[in-house]
């Protein structure tokens, strides 16, 4: 219980997106937008004229010359100022007036739907928890993971037991492998999985294994990864709505893909840029967090070692929206500044680091004029 509540943001923009009426405030949110935008274009418009009209009539040098620019400036202006008092007003509005029109007809019903909502929110968060917890060892086999080998097991399960027995846990999750040549680790709700990519980057060295298995048991400890099965079962009527909406936006073309687009973006909206933000922010609290269980655990130098090899995050991302909103880890320099030894010098480049390409310089051998 005390893991599925640990990512508190990510909790919040689920129930809001999912339960409280989030994308329907997106969605009043952008109509505000653009009629507020237009009206305040027009009156912005209207204004200048009339300004222009009574505070230049008497100069005949500057009327023609100013009456363009205050009509111009008005419209801008009030095109501004339009469009973000109707996008304000239109979120709130959508937030709030379902609410405020029940509650106008009788305040304990509105109070008794806003229980059962949470009620209904919660259930299917737990539910959906239960049910990632039946089959995380299905679902981890289902993407390539296997048990490991018995030199595998040699070689990994007894830093694993080293590292629980630091840590002071009672019970060491099972481990599972995974044949990817990416160097990685998982924490699961139930396993702790390690690549052979990640074996194979540091030739099988124990120190940033065991650094590296110290930070995904601190994971597995924390229930992090419940956190997020949590989060997901709380917003899965909006999860499910987006899967079916982007496999029709995916299956369609032309005019029907442009109409369906135009009825679903605030689920789009919905989910970019606000309730995956809000989850991702949660994650990399807990990387930090779960960094600092290996440098308890006397692994500082081991998760050191990995965490300088990695040039880049271990998200993926593909644009700068979510290199820096939507990235569940966060950058490896602040990761490393952030397990420092105090009194420690740490310059850089850093040791662990590897080492700057040989720049590759393309010649010719025939002669030149």
């Amino acid at each position: 219980m005390t893991g599925m509540l640990r990512n508190k943001r990510g909790l919040v923009g689920a129930l809001l997106a999912a339960w409280l009426n989030l994308p329907a405030a997106v969605l009043l949110g952008g109509v505000g937008l653009v009629f507020g935008g237009i009206a305040g274009f027009a009156g912005g418009l209207y204004g200048g004229f009339s300004s222009a009209s009574s505070w230049l009539s008497d100069i005949p040098v500057l009327d023609s010359l100013l009456s363009g620019t205050l009509l111009q400036g008005g419209g801008i202006l009030g095109l501004l100022a339009g469009a973000a008092v109707g996008a304000v007003g239109g979120f709130v509005g959508g937030l709030l007036l379902p609410w405020l029109a029940v509650t106008a007809d009788s305040p304990l019903e509105a109070v008794g739907r806003l229980l059962a909502q949470l009620l209904s929110a919660a259930l299917c968060g737990f539910l959906y928890t239960i049910y990632q917890i039946a089959t995380d060892r299905w679902q981890l086999k289902l993407m390539g993971a296997r048990r490991p080998s018995r030199r595998e097991r040699e070689l990994i399960e007894p830093i694993l037991q080293d590292c629980a027995r630091k840590m002071g846990l009672a019970f060491v999750p099972p481990l599972l492998m995974l044949d990817d040549r990416d160097p990685n680790a998982y924490a699961s709700v139930r396993h702790i999985m390690v690549t052979k990519g990640y074996l194979d980057e540091f030739d099988y060295a124990p120190e940033p294994l065991a650094g590296v298995l110290c930070h995904e048991l601190t994971h597995w400890r924390n229930a992090d990864a419940l956190a997020g099965a949590f989060i997901q079962g709380v917003a899965l009527p909006l999860y499910i709505s987006y899967r079916v909406c982007s496999w029709l936006l995916a299956s369609t073309r032309g005019v029907v893909q442009f109409a369906i687009a135009i009825m679903t973006w605030p689920i789009f909206v919905t989910i970019r840029y606000i309730v995956v933000p809000m989850q991702a922010a949660g994650g990399r609290a807990m990387e930090y967090q779960a960094d600092q269980g290996a440098v308890f655990a006397g692994e500082r130098a081991g998760l050191r070692t990995a965490l300088a090899r990695f040039r880049t995050n271990f998200d993926g991302a593909r644009n700068s929206w979510e290199l820096s909103m939507q990235a569940s880890h966060p950058p490896n320099e602040l990761r490393l500044e952030a397990i420092e030894e105090p009194g420690v010098e740490y310059p850089l480049p850093d040791a662990d680091a590897p080492a700057a390409p040989t720049p590759v310089i393309v010649t010719s051998g025939l002669a030149r004029d």
